[in-house]
């Protein structure tokens, strides 16, 4: 039995294959654009190509994300916070928070002892403090957005930058540019904006060890670290936190099949 998890995000689209042991055989990523059927067809393509397997060898589907309602060969949708609780869950098993941040959205989840969603709360309001941010200031500083993290935990100057919202925070980056301000400082300082905002939202359920974050944003060191020091807590990330929502829908979906 093979099942797959598929979480159409705002920025990239994300599939996990997993057999019926749970163990994941396949992973796939691609910019989700304007076509989000297809977004998902490319991803379910690269991971069918990794789990060396066909497209009918899928028994199900389980679609999540912003995308979900618009994936025509999923056979059922989930939504996204539910997703990254049970992926978080698999992946760290004493996971209690989740602190999700994605293109558009950061999600603070809490969890029970069983993994099961308590509470959440959601920067619905706008796309401030998510990755769609880090995106333009790598963009305006010339860099790459999976080199941001590295050189900004570099910085040594304690600057800062008030306005999460990305267009008065690229306006106060462009001053300190102005003024000669080390790219890494610049770095350092978003990454402590990012880290209050997040942190507020996790205060506003509970934070309980432990702490897992996860979408794309995970993979920064940088980000991370940041946030860790305003908590004064270890939490868990990794690169592979971008697959976390898609490997939940995937054992939601193995979920359904066994009724």
């Amino acid at each position: 039995m093979l099942i797959c998890g598929i979480d159409v995000g705002s920025v990239q689209t994300k599939a996990v294959i997993i057999d019926g042991n749970r163990v994941v055989q396949g992973r796939g990523i691609t910019h989700s654009g304007p076509n989000l059927p297809r977004a998902a067809g490319h991803a379910l393509d690269e991971a069918l190509r990794e789990a060396e397997c066909e497209e009918w060898d899928i028994t199900f589907i389980m679609s999540s994300g912003y995308g979900r309602f618009n994936i025509p060969f999923s056979h059922d949708h989930v939504t996204e916070t539910v997703c990254h609780a049970r992926g978080a869950v698999y992946r760290y098993p004493a996971t209690r928070t989740v602190l999700d941040i994605g293109g558009q959205d950061t999600t603070a989840i809490k969890l029970d002892p069983n993994g099961n969603v308590l509470d959440f709360c959601m920067n619905d309001k706008c796309a401030a403090g998510t990755g769609r941010l880090l995106e333009s200031i790598a963009e305006l500083l010339n860099l790459k957005i999976s080199e941001i993290g590295e050189i900004g935990m570099s910085g040594s100057r304690d600057i800062s930058v008030t306005n999460i919202c990305s267009v008065l925070a690229e306006q106060e980056v462009i001053n300190h540019i102005e003024r000669g301000v080390a790219v890494e400082d610049i770095l350092g300082a978003i990454f402590r904006a990012l880290a209050r905002r997040a942190v507020s939202l996790l205060r506003r359920i509970g934070i309980e060890e432990e702490i897992t974050i996860t979408g794309g944003v995970s993979a920064n060191k940088g980000l991370v670290k940041a946030i860790e020091h305003r908590l004064g807590l270890k939490i868990n990330s990794g690169v592979d936190g971008v697959y976390v929502g898609a490997l939940g829908a995937a054992l939601l979906g193995l979920q359904r099949t066994r009724g």
